[in-house]
């Protein structure tokens, strides 16, 4: 059963992956040639960001951008920190700048930072709004270079290239080489106009849009995702600038990238369910009638294959068990170590020889997205982790959020 299952899901990802790699040696996306300056209002919330605001903020006053055109609007989201005191200094210290703080309280039952967005949206008056998270920062031409793709009436959002801005440990590390795949992956889907993720670290919008929309959702854990998708069903298009970069801090420890990821996923199945008329929907284009299906059937398959897994490796569990009692083995003999001859023998290549091929097909991908992007393939031993150890986990995480979201847990940021 397994090996028919891995063939079927290893045939479809080599498909999908053959359509990826066509598009990525399409033509490029055509930018807007104009020079275009217009009002930008900034929006950073923060939640006991003591340590990065302050970075985050000077990283947008030496933008390569008239400064009469920015303003920053910072909203203090119930900080016990001395967010609120460097958020002060900020204003105190720039006052050639509109730079705003907006002081918050956060109610018990919040649990996102959505309230904080929407309280700043009260305030900005720029005809964009770009959200920044606190703990990210911006290269000085990521403003400038956004607008060159806000080329038509339609285009709600642009996007920037995030990278990471603190890999220092093998958990960093490997996000890396996901932040970079990440990256090539919405060039594509902008390229065919299915990008459907504004993420926190600078992601630009069309203010009259998005407050037309109704602004962020307040009891979504992935705001982000969530908005985009919206605007992705209201008819607006969201596009990404690659030259446009972006630095975030990602979790550093299991436990903060564990929680992470599973509020990630959590985002993403109560979003999908939410927007579940886009699925197979000619009128969304491809982002209905190809995007949204892959999504959702790249979802099951992983708690597909996660069942059948657990189903196997009972059954080994079981036949092992039945056969040492039955024929009275040595357990010395049961955890011998297995010779090369003997693991070449026994190998099943209904299930290594898709598997094999699915390996190289990732690897030439993760190739082309840093070539693209110019960046060096490095940390060898993140990389081998993220082929092997990190997929199981990344399963882990869609279990345990599947898991909280099928018995209503509690939603923790």
């Amino acid at each position: 059963m397994i090996e028919y299952v891995i063939w079927v899901i290893s045939f479809l990802g080599l498909f999908v992956s053959v359509f990826w790699i066509q598009v990525a040696f399409a033509s490029n996306e055509k930018k807007t040639s104009k020079p275009y300056e217009p009002n930008v209002s900034f929006l950073v919330p923060a939640w006991n960001e003591e340590k990065t605001l302050r970075k985050t903020v000077e990283s947008i006053l030496n933008l390569d951008y008239p400064k009469e055109k920015i303003e920053i609007v910072i909203v203090n989201d119930g900080s016990v920190d001395n967010t609120q005191k460097i958020g002060e200094e900020l204003v105190e210290e720039n006052k050639d700048v509109n730079i705003k703080l907006i002081n918050r309280t956060r109610s018990p039952e919040q649990f996102t930072k959505a309230p904080a967005l929407n309280e700043g949206l009260k305030h900005v008056t720029g005809e964009y709004v770009a959200c920044l998270d606190s703990d990210s920062t911006v290269e000085k031409n990521s403003l400038k270079k956004i607008f060159e793709m806000f080329d038509d009436e339609k285009t709600a959002a642009v996007i920037s290239a995030i990278k990471v801005a603190n890999p220092y440990n093998i958990f960093a590390k490997i996000q890396r080489l996901e932040y970079i795949l990440a990256t090539f992956v919405r060039k594509l889907m902008s390229k065919i106009d299915t990008l459907h993720i504004t993420p926190g670290a600078l992601s630009v919008y069309k203010t009259d849009i998005v407050r037309q929309i109704g602004g962020f959702d307040e009891k979504n854990i992935t705001e982000d995702y969530e908005i985009a998708m919206r605007l992705r069903y209201n008819g607006y298009r969201i596009k990404i600038q690659p030259d446009s970069i972006s630095y975030t801090n990602v979790p550093d420890t299991f436990k903060t990238m564990w929680n992470q990821r599973v509020r990630w996923f959590r985002g993403f199945i109560m979003t999908s369910i939410k927007y579940k008329d886009m699925f197979a929907n000619k009128k969304f284009g491809m982002m209905g009638t190809f995007q949204y299906p892959i999504n959702i059937i790249s979802f099951f398959a992983i708690i597909l294959m996660f069942v059948l897994f657990v189903y196997e490796i009972s059954l080994s569990a079981i036949n092992l068990f039945t056969r040492f009692k039955l024929l009275g083995l040595d357990m010395l003999d049961l955890i011998k170590f297995p010779t090369l001859r003997h693991m070449l023998l026994s190998l099943n290549l209904k299930i290594t020889f898709p598997l094999t091929v699915s390996f190289l097909v990732a690897l030439y991908i993760y190739y082309l997205a840093h070539k693209t992007q110019s960046e060096k393939i490095k940390h060898p031993l993140a990389l081998l982790a993220y082929f092997t150890v990190y997929p199981p986990m990344r399963t882990a995480h869609w279990i345990t959020a599947t898991y909280k979201e099928m018995f209503k847990r509690s939603k923790k940021w």
